[in-house]
């Protein structure tokens, strides 16, 4: 840790005007209370204060070797006292030394120098422990400081670390199911078992370069998005159907990536494997008090015997937001006769 003195101009300078400060009400008092003549007072309080000024820069590193968590209560006070004990013999035994060379010769300040002995010793004492304070409170403040950026930090990488957990919880799950049609496909359909081979590696390049925790724009998203429905529509043909609507400068915006991706994966889900007919997935979005509102909305047949899951999908957005937002009410769901409906709110000003 730096000198807090010497660490830099503005540190020194401030330090210094205290002591001119000192200098000056000293000077004052000698000079207009006790009618000194002006080379004594000023000389007085030239002496007596520059020492205690370098006495002041080394108590730092008393405080600094005295830590109170670093010895105990005993050791703390032995060490200032032997500390303070030293240091007012030896500055008030130079700055005697010194003057009683320059101004003994006048009878009536020599008398003054002994007998405010007692007095300076208490202002000296006084002084040694103002400086000594508030190196300690500088030591707690910085001390205080790197904590609290340290614990920054630490949420900074749990958030990630979370995130990122969250994110490898989709996509082995796409994977696998992409895997499986893919080793089908292989027998059945060879050609259509390439072309998902390629949109699956675009896809998964995208997934795998980017962080659970980074941003991108909503375009860059959706088309990443539309690689993954058509994947699946080299599975399903024309029982799936998709349409985007982003218009105006929705599509500009800044969302979390892989954001929808669980959305699309769910509309998939409890939509096209449990019809028999087309099921149409529709995305469109807008700007509504200080939200993106993206809306994600799938056929549904409620007579089908439904696929049983763990909910994973909107859990995991509602956690991303959490983490993001600090909100995990920006996402609802609504059923409208065979359609289900998704909202995604995006905090417009948070992005």
């Amino acid at each position: 840790m730096d000198h807090p003195v010497l660490k830099n101009l503005s540190s020194f300078s401030i330090y210094l005007g205290i002591w001119v400060l000192i200098g000056g009400i000293h000077f004052a008092v000698l000079y207009f209370l006790y009618a000194f003549p002006l080379n004594i007072a000023a000389g007085d309080s030239l002496i007596f204060n520059f020492i205690f000024s370098l006495i002041g820069i080394s108590i730092w590193y008393v405080v600094r070797y005295s830590s109170p968590g670093r010895k105990s209560m005993l050791n703390f006070l032995f060490n200032h006292l032997a500390s303070v004990t030293i240091l007012l013999l030896f500055w008030f035994g130079v700055s005697y030394m010194i003057l009683n060379m320059l101004f003994g010769y006048v009878p009536a300040y020599r008398q003054f120098l002994v007998n405010s002995i007692p007095y300076r010793l208490i202002i000296g004492f006084t002084i040694y422990a103002l400086i000594g304070m508030a190196y300690y409170l500088f030591i707690f403040y910085t001390n205080l400081q790197e904590k609290m950026k340290l614990e920054v930090r630490l949420n900074e990488l749990l958030k990630e670390s979370e995130l990122n957990m969250l994110k490898s919880q989709i996509n082995p799950h796409f994977l696998f199911n992409s895997l499986n049609s893919i080793s089908s496909l292989t027998i059945t359909n060879p050609e259509k078992a390439r072309e998902m081979v390629i949109k699956l590696s675009d896809f998964l390049r995208y997934s795998v370069a980017t962080n659970a925790s980074s941003f991108t724009t909503l375009e860059k998203e959706m088309a990443n998005i539309q690689r993954y429905l058509e994947i699946e529509k080299v599975r399903f043909g024309d029982k799936l159907v998709f349409s985007f609507k982003l218009e105006g400068s929705c599509k500009d915006h800044i969302i979390p990536v892989m954001l929808l991706q669980p959305l699309f994966e769910n509309a998939i889900k409890h939509g096209v494997y449990e019809s028999t007919e087309r099921v149409e997935i529709e995305m469109d979005c807008e700007f509504k008090s200080g939200f993106l509102e993206i809306r994600i909305v799938n056929d549904f047949d409620p007579n089908a015997h439904g696929r049983k899951g763990s909910g994973l999908g909107l859990k995991n957005i509602r956690e991303r937001m959490r983490l993001l937002y600090q909100d995990k009410n920006l996402l609802k769901t609504t059923i409208l006769d065979k359609r289900f409906e998704v909202k995604l709110s995006i905090p417009v000003n948070k992005s």
